[in-house]
């Protein structure tokens, strides 16, 4: 089983400055659920305790705010927030525990993980699922970082351990050499958190499930600091070819997107929907025409079309074929 803690709620925000409201989380929370996640962070970028801090950047809204906005729709799936030592505190988790908060990650520079134990045994005290996310892997050999990742291990306290790529500078076969042999070595499940500045995260993070990884971090559009974070859509069709998150309709995926996250976003970040279909179809551009005059006379989605026309033929489809096609499902619909 694979697990994605989508992150377009925290990661996301900082995109925006912080500047996610309630009705933000809500909305997105909702889709989420609705779409079939059930894992979901939120809050500041920073995490718990960040809100009111001028270093870090203040968000619109509080942790309570932003936690029980999402709480409140998140229907069976669980609601995660990030912790950092240093900007939160322990009154920070025990607040957020209290307003019903199901997950924490604890973030950490990995020279520096050891000063994350104190925050995870408190937060297991309380109930919490508890990861550990150590922030710049990168910075340690791959051999380094299975050696801590086995000292955590040894604590028996986190239920994951995560490789986080926090400068977008991973390649597949880095991704590959820290987790295949940390997982060989840690009876705790392994996780992999991205980002895009080397256009690795989507297929670093397919990576990561392959090397053992069970747990990924996902952003709508890829929408996260930087260039962004691996793309929920994008991953979710990857996963779907290796037999994972097929309850998940990708259309109804788009329609998330275009309707209630892109409409929010500062500035484009990942591929729209029409050119992630075009990848998934198999479709190639030069038909467009035919799709758009078929898919107005017959009034049916374009993205529907292409896949339907692809499956029959993804060589050389005929207008034909388009309008054959494009009636059949106005017919079904």
């Amino acid at each position: 089983m694979i697990s994605i803690i989508e992150n377009t709620l925290r990661d996301g925000s900082y995109t925006m400055d912080f500047q996610m409201t309630k009705e933000h989380t809500r909305d997105i929370t909702k889709g989420l659920s609705s779409v079939g996640f059930k894992m979901i962070e939120v809050g500041h970028g920073l995490g718990l305790g960040a809100y009111n801090n001028p270093k870090t950047g203040l968000s619109k809204e509080n942790d309570t705010d932003y936690i029980l906005s999402a709480k409140k729709v998140a229907g069976d799936a669980k609601i995660s927030a990030f912790f950092i030592p240093g900007i939160g505190t322990k009154e920070d988790i025990k607040n957020a525990a209290d307003l019903g908060l199901d997950i924490i990650r604890i973030g950490i520079n990995i020279n520096e993980f050891k000063k994350s134990r104190e925050y995870a045994e408190y937060a297991k005290s309380l109930g919490l699922f508890v990861g550990i996310n150590m922030m710049k892997s990168y910075a340690v050999k791959s051999y380094e970082f299975s050696k801590i990742a086995s000292e955590i291990d040894s604590w028996n306290i986190a239920e994951v351990i995560y490789l986080v790529d926090s400068a977008g500078c991973m390649t597949p076969d880095e991704v590959n050499d820290y987790l295949y042999k940390t997982s060989e070595q840690c009876k705790t499940a392994l996780g992999f958190h991205g980002h895009n500045n080397l256009s690795m995260a989507a297929i670093n993070t397919i990576q990561a499930v392959k090397s053992g990884a069970t747990y990924i971090d996902t952003c709508i559009r890829g929408m996260g600091r930087s260039a962004g974070n691996a793309q929920t859509e994008i991953v979710i069709l990857l996963l779907q070819k290796l037999g994972f998150y097929k309850h998940i309709d990708i259309y109804d995926l788009y329609d998330l997107a275009n309707n209630v996250v892109v409409p929010i976003m500062p500035r484009p970040q990942g591929m729209t929907d029409d050119e992630i279909h075009i990848g998934l179809s198999k479709f190639h551009s030069s038909y467009m025409p035919f799709v758009k005059k078929a898919s107005g006379e017959f009034h049916i989605d374009s993205k529907r079309l292409i896949k339907s026309v692809s499956d029959v033929n993804c060589l050389n489809p005929s207008e034909g074929l388009f309008n054959q096609i494009a009636k059949e499902l106005n017919e079904s619909i």
